[in-house]
């Protein structure tokens, strides 16, 4: 483009508004959609009109919005990597597809690096987020009727789905409610704590809980406070005493039939495990004949091979496995993009890790210690869910993202150190 055309769209894009504030705007209502199934025509059409924005922006400006992070190294391998993997996939343009939303997915994370750097921006984004949170949990809450299982899913698709959510967001309201000084807000944020908790234990996901306890002494260990390491201890002991008492219960004579009869539904049955330990057996003997480059990016890639294969011979209390998915985000890692892109997936997030555990422990801001801490300790608990449902994926992995952004713009960007940069995450009653 001449320079001559450059300003010719420069003059014509002056009288908006600033792009900018419509950019941070439209991602505002982008993140808002992302957790509600009936609103995902937001999410892919957002996301169309973000790119012609940016573009207009870099345009405009001469310029590029890829700030410079501690993660742009690995991040950038295993994009390169996944790329590469493409032409030797069962289904190139499935992978092609998938690889996509991958980019996708980068294109996010460094937009809100750019965009989210001021302390106003940042806390718009996170009350959105927290506010957004409150409300899942709240329809959540409300869907228990004591006789499903199944039936708290919320505004997401499925069980799973919501309890990977609430996984993310419970570090992020309990942070903000341990270092908030304002009254009212951390009461809010307790409020929020408490419906997310709730809604997570009403799922009855076992994966859940597991994570939820990994978050509690990922808190205790990172805050190394007395107070938070005896809550974790109790409510492992109490989950710990949970499933022995179950146990107890069901090897008794008729405890299987007092189980049933219970007024509120417990999930008993150990044929998920069982499965597992098969999806894992039949997914480790197929890694090793696809070592390097796996069989494909993206999640369905795994049907599309084994599934067209009948499955015979199943012994009692197993189910079939070709059609199932890996169920494990490693697993699925190394089977789908082979071993190297394992290993730069674990590079990646080993130094999303360090970055974030460093940023904490050099913060003395206290809301950038929230949110730093926040992603710390959810990186972790998801990490966890993710070893039983590989659901980094569509809209959860974007929402992930969004998170670690705003982290790594708070790790990344000086505070206060000279007059001429924005000041971040002041105290509040300090800019009144």
């Amino acid at each position: 483009m001449t320079d001559g055309s450059a300003a010719s769209l420069g003059s014509l894009v002056r009288p908006l508004p600033n792009l900018e504030r419509i950019i941070r705007g439209l991602l505002l209502i982008y993140v808002f959609a992302l957790p509600f199934k009936g609103l995902l025509f937001i999410e892919r059409n957002g996301f169309l009109i973000l790119l012609f924005l940016l573009g207009v922006w870099c345009l405009v400006h001469r310029d590029h919005f890829f700030r410079r992070t501690a993660l742009d190294i690995p991040l950038a391998a295993f994009v390169v990597w996944v790329g590469l993997t493409i032409p030797f996939a069962t289904d190139p343009l499935y992978s092609l597809q998938e690889f996509g939303k991958l980019l996708q997915q980068g294109v996010i994370f460094y937009t809100v690096v750019y965009f989210f750097r001021a302390r106003t921006d940042w806390e718009r984004l996170i009350g959105l987020i927290i506010g957004t949170s409150s409300i899942i949990s709240l329809y959540g809450l409300t869907q228990f009727d004591g006789t499903d299982q199944q039936s708290v899913t919320s505004f997401l698709p499925a069980e799973v789905w919501l309890t990977t959510y609430l996984v993310m967001l419970i570090p992020l309201c309990f942070a903000l409610t341990w270092y908030e000084m304002t009254p009212w807000l951390k009461s809010l944020y307790a409020v929020s704590t408490m419906l997310a908790t709730a809604c997570l234990f009403l799922t009855q996901s076992r994966a859940g809980l597991v994570a939820f306890l990994a978050e509690l002494w990922a808190f205790a260990w990172l805050l190394r406070k007395r107070a938070l390491l005896i809550a974790a201890g109790v409510f492992t002991l109490a989950a710990v005493g949970g499933v022995a008492l179950l146990l107890a219960v069901l090897t008794s004579p008729g405890g299987e039939e007092r189980i049933n009869a219970s007024p509120i539904p417990l999930k008993t049955s150990t044929t998920s495990f069982v499965h597992r330990i098969d999806i894992g057996q039949f997914t480790l003997s197929k890694i090793a004949e696809y070592p390097v480059l796996g069989i494909g990016y993206g999640k369905e890639t795994y049907k599309k091979l084994f599934g067209v294969v009948p499955e015979k011979d199943l012994l009692p209390g197993h189910s079939p496995v070709r059609e199932a998915g890996t169920h494990n985000i490693l697993l699925e890692m190394a089977l789908h993009v082979g071993l190297p892109g394992l290993a730069l997936f674990l590079w990646l997030a080993v130094r999303l890790g360090h970055t974030l555990i460093e940023g904490l422990r050099q913060s003395t801001d206290p809301h950038a210690k929230a949110f730093l801490l926040a992603a710390c300790v959810g990186l972790i608990g998801l990490g966890v869910r993710l070893q039983f449902d590989q659901l980094l994926v569509g809209t959860l992995a974007i929402q992930f993202w969004v998170l670690m952004a705003v982290a790594i713009a708070v790790r990344e960007v000086p505070f206060a150190t000279d007059p001429s940069l924005p000041t971040l995450f002041q105290e509040r009653g300090s800019t009144s």
